[in-house]
């Protein structure tokens, strides 16, 4: 009977020894356990922000949960890459788990537009922009950073669009457009204003001799431009012009209809590529157009029908503004055309009761121009007519579009 109990508690210490030994065991190759709800590597926006998507803890059977300590640098208001640790300990053992928190900006700016996404105005008034304001949920206040493109011509009445653009630190972009209506009974524009505008130039020997008149009469003008080449001599002629205070205007790097009316991207790259040419030799904004044949020219209908109409829109939006002439001098008829013939013309058509937009050229072939000049002035002078160069939101005169 005795060796029988002692079997039993030998059986009984043997079990409770392996229990004890497998719970060591348990206890040494274990650790509490921390699992996460949601992504362990997050991406949230600045907008959405950080909402901590929870967690488990437990030790075998043990809930932990509510012992688990969450430490974090994250600051969801501020784009960056943060952690968010998560520790628990129990019977001396600890464990952590890190969830990685990537906070980006998704949002483009908001660009407000004072007094509205529309505006109406009188004819001949001035347009003045009413200003905008630009926010960032990052970069806080970009309003200075907004970009504009497009113009206001209120002497021809219309419907002008102009664009707002910017973008933030992280690349998201905002744009949103204006449109001006210029209509209703126009205001008194300016009267006895002759502005002297000359296309085809520089040349070598026509241009030098107009720009010593209009210096020796102190007369501002304006010259449309062609391809000057890589002419150190044509370049410091140009600096010259505008040291003097003339306006220089893009008439096109060729002037070729069939190449430039094509199309409009055509046409486009045509005076782009001399207006990039303009900013880098004279360190000179260009601003205003002259279509090669004006804008009522119907040649360019042989090439691309339409063109035309789609294109005095499409400078406008990209900025520029464009004119014609209301005063024909007549020397684009022919070469040689006696200097009477173009003072008589010039005399003749300038209107006493409004602004003229007198066209010229300048080109080599054009000797009778610079011949006829100084009278032009005298006698505009003499009948108390002023002259000016164009200038940005000035007088413009705007022909039928015939194609």
């Amino acid at each position: 009977m005795k060796r029988r109990w002692l079997k039993i508690l030998l059986i009984i210490f043997l079990l409770i020894l392996v229990i004890a030994l497998s719970l060591y065991i348990i206890y040494y190759v274990t650790e509490p356990v921390i699992e996460l709800k949601g992504e362990q590597e997050m991406e949230v926006t600045l907008a959405e922000g950080y909402h901590e998507p929870g967690f488990e803890a437990r030790y075998w059977f043990a809930d932990l949960t509510e012992q688990v300590e969450v430490t974090s640098d994250l600051n969801d208001k501020k784009v960056g890459e943060y952690s968010v640790n998560y520790t628990v300990s129990f019977l001396e053992k600890t464990t952590s788990i890190t969830r990685t928190v990537s906070v980006v900006d998704r949002e483009p700016p908001v660009i407000t537009l004072n007094q509205g996404e529309t505006i109406n105005i009188l004819t001949n008034s001035k347009f003045e922009e009413p200003g905008w304001n630009a926010q960032d949920d990052s970069d806080g206040d970009v309003t200075e950073a907004v970009k504009t493109k497009g113009i206001v011509d209120t002497y021809n009445p219309g419907t002008y669009r102009i664009s707002y653009s910017v973008s933030d630190s992280y690349g998201n972009e905002a744009s949103i457009e204006r449109t001006v209506v210029v209509d209703g009974e126009p205001e008194e524009g300016p009267k006895k204003v002759i502005y002297l505008t000359f296309d085809d130039g520089p040349s070598d020997n026509v241009t030098p001799e107009i720009l010593e008149i209009l210096k020796k009469y102190n007369v501002p003008a304006t010259f449309f431009i062609i391809d000057y080449g890589q002419s150190e001599e044509k370049i410091a002629l140009l600096k010259s012009a505008i040291a003097q205070g003339h306006t220089i205007g893009i008439h096109g790097y060729s002037h070729d209809y069939s190449t430039i009316y094509q199309s409009v991207p055509a046409f486009m790259e045509n005076i782009e590529t001399l207006g990039e040419k303009i900013r880098k030799d004279l360190n000179y904004e260009p601003f205003i157009i002259r279509f090669p044949g004006g804008s009522s020219n119907t040649v360019s209908k042989n090439y691309c029908e339409g063109v035309m109409s789609d294109l005095v829109s499409k400078v406008q939006e990209e900025g520029y503004y464009f004119t014609d002439w209301n005063v024909d001098s007549t020397d684009a008829s022919g070469n040689g055309i006696s200097a009477e013939t173009l003072i008589s013309s010039v005399k003749n058509n300038c209107s006493e009761d409004g602004y003229n937009i007198v066209l010229m050229h300048d080109s080599d072939a054009k000797q009778t121009t610079a011949e006829a000049l100084p009278e032009i002035i005298e006698w505009a002078k003499k009948e108390g007519y002023t002259f000016a160069a164009m200038e940005k939101g000035g007088p413009t005169v705007h022909h039928s579009v015939n194609n």
